[in-house]
């Protein structure tokens, strides 16, 4: 037909067909790499809106949910690396990008809106933070994305051992460890790239405390492990200030003030 057809009708099957090549597990579209697809998931997000389907709904708040628990997220200094390398959001290439970040944490807000989830709100204030503090230059504007690599390796600023842990996190770091997934083994080069492989309320119930228990304990760890982190040496910037990237984060900020 026309593009004169194209109305709500159109727009409402395009986002079913959507929903259904989603992964119902892990969110996202099924298989890997995985990206996060912000358009795509803002598109749902709103099909939503429209409609108060949980069909459309439920795919995005998934999707968010799981990179949120996934290696792809960084759970110390917030912000989300551009993509993963396997089908969990577990193992990313660690750059982080700026529009990601921008439209990321945009639907964080709009997903907060109707569901309430705290943790959405936490990851969402998070990104912001990290855009504020690490991307944001003096005379105005964001940079455009910190590398992957750092001394030459590539994720070697945000990995873990598991010893390194315990050192710097005493009587707290089994909890930790349990919370973050993180081994002797590892579960990256003989490092841990810290994630949460089950869901903090399954967690706080095997530890045998609340859940908000757990999430004070986490926070004040996140701290401890953030100013460790600090003294690395850091994933170069760049520090391009592109317009239209900017555009996006400053319309999120803009947005996120307003629904937080």
């Amino acid at each position: 037909g026309s593009p004169a057809n194209l109305g709500i009708t159109e727009l409402n099957n395009a986002a079913v067909s959507i929903a259904r090549a989603t992964d119902p597990v892990n969110g996202g579209l099924r298989g890997a790499p995985k990206f996060p697809q912000c358009a795509m998931l803002e598109f749902l997000w709103r099909a939503g809106a429209r409609t108060h389907d949980e069909r459309f709904f439920n795919p995005t708040g998934l999707t968010l949910t799981r990179m949120s628990h996934g290696g792809i997220y960084d759970h110390l200094g917030g912000g989300y690396a551009r993509y993963s390398v396997d089908d969990h959001w577990l193992v990313p290439h660690f750059e982080k990008m700026l529009y990601d970040n921008a439209l990321l944490s945009r639907l964080g807000a709009h997903l907060w809106q109707v569901t309430r989830d705290d943790e959405i709100a936490r990851v969402t204030r998070e990104t912001l933070d990290w855009a504020l503090r690490e991307m944001a230059s003096p005379n105005g504007g964001f940079y455009s994305s910190l590398d992957a690599d750092s001394e030459g390796h590539e994720g070697k600023f945000y990995v873990w051992s598991a010893q390194e842990l315990d050192a710097l996190l005493g009587a707290t770091a089994p909890a930790m460890r349990e919370l973050w997934g993180v081994s002797e083994r590892g579960n990256f080069e003989g490092k841990n790239i810290l994630n949460v492989p089950r869901s903090p309320a399954q967690v706080a119930s095997t530890l045998g405390i609340a859940p908000d228990e757990l999430e004070s304990l986490a926070a004040a760890a996140r701290n401890t492990l953030y100013a460790s982190r600090e003294a690395r040496v850091h994933p170069a910037r760049d520090d391009k200030i592109l317009a239209a990237w900017n555009g996006l984060m400053v319309r999120t900020l803009a947005e996120s003030a307003r629904v937080f």
